[in-house]
């Protein structure tokens, strides 16, 4: 289950590896809702220490959200996009 990972403690994630995803969702011009999501795999990283952990939450710091999946070994970083496009319902309405 993911949560957000400012959630997360030190002694939650020691000694524990961790796949760093970026998520950028792309989102609808018009209502701001994700038209989908581009995932890529950034690098893995291992909670050895508390400078470790202080690390990552300072890398999360620059993207829009950031949650961990504990039980799978995931960090997921969000960003936002707007591509240009929207939803074809969105654009019926206009």
């Amino acid at each position: 289950m993911k949560k957000s990972l400012s959630e997360s403690t030190f002694g939650e994630l020691k000694g524990k590896s961790f796949e760093v995803i970026r998520a950028v969702e792309m989102l609808c011009e018009v209502c701001g809702k994700p038209l989908n999501t581009r995932e890529s795999v950034v690098r893995t990283v291992q909670i050895s220490s508390e400078e470790d952990y202080r690390n990552l939450l300072s890398r999360a710091a620059v993207h829009d959200r950031a949650k961990i999946d504990v039980e799978n070994g995931k960090i997921f970083f969000y960003d936002h996009d707007y591509p240009g496009d929207a939803h074809d319902k969105c654009l019926a309405e206009l």
